[in-house]
C-alpha cells in the first residue's frame, strides 16, 4: 500500500463533495475484492455471512461429490482442494468470519479425502510427493487457527479435526511429511 503524504490527504480533505464522490467510484471499481466487501457491507450486511457460507460449502459438497467418479491422481485432487481453498479466501476476505473460515477448510479437506482415502493409500508414492505435504500443512495452518481461538472452539471443531487426524494417518502413516515440514498435528490425535 502506498503511504499518503500529508499535504495529499489534506487536498484531497478539501476537494469538492462531487468530485470526491466521482473519484472514489473510479477507483473502488478497480480492486474487485474491496468492491466485494462494500457490497457485503453495505448492501447485503452481517446476515448474509451464513448465506455465503453456504454457498461456498456447497461449491465444496458438489466438487466433493463429483471427484470419486472422475478420480484421476493426487495431483488433480490437490488441484481441486486449491480450487475450493481460493473460493474460502475469498469468503475469508470479504465476511472477515475466521470461525466460518476454519469451518470450511476442515469440511474442504475432509469432504475431499473421505471418499478417495482407498485410492490415495494406494497410490504410488511418486505420485504422493506433492500432495501429502499440501495437506499436512493445510491441517497445520487450520490447527494453528484453532489454538488461537478460545478452548470453547477446540471442543467445537474435536470431531472434525479426530476424523482428518485419522485420514491423515493414512496417508501419512508415520508422520514423516508432518515432520519433514515442521508442522505439529497433535490437535488432530486428541481422543
Amino acid at each position: 500500500m502506498v503511504k499518503i503524504e500529508k499535504e495529499l490527504k489534506q487536498a484531497i480533505v478539501e476537494m469538492p463533495e462531487k468530485e470526491k464522490d466521482r473519484l472514489l467510484l473510479r477507483l473502488i471499481a478497480k480492486d474487485l475484492n474491496l468492491l466485494n466487501q462494500l457490497q457485503f457491507k453495505l448492501l447485503e450486511g452481517e446476515g448474509a455471512t451464513q448465506e455465503r457460507k453456504e454457498e461456498v460449502k456447497n461449491y465444496i459438497h458438489r466438487r466433493a461429490s463429483y471427484y470419486p467418479g472422475h478420480y484421476y491422481s493426487p495431483g488433480y485432487l490437490m488441484m481441486e482442494m486449491r480450487d475450493c481453498s481460493g473460493m474460502i479466501n475469498d469468503y475469508r476476505s470479504i465476511t472477515k468470519d475466521k470461525i466460518g473460515e476454519i469451518e470450511l477448510q476442515l469440511d474442504m479437506l475432509v469432504s475431499l479425502l473421505e471418499p478417495n482415502i482407498k485410492k490415495l493409500v494406494n497410490a504410488p508414492p511418486r505420485k504422493m510427493v506433492k500432495f501429502t505435504p499440501y495437506v499436512v500443512k493445510r491441517a497445520g495452518k487450520i490447527v494453528g487457527m484453532i489454538e488461537k481461538l478460545h478452548e470453547d472452539y477446540h471442543l467445537e471443531f474435536a470431531d472434525t479435526l479426530k476424523r482428518l487426524g485419522e485420514l491423515i494417518k493414512k496417508i501419512d502413516p508415520n508422520g514423516r511429511v508432518a515432520r519433514e515440514n515442521s508442522v505439529d498435528l497433535q490437535m488432530l490425535y486428541y481422543e
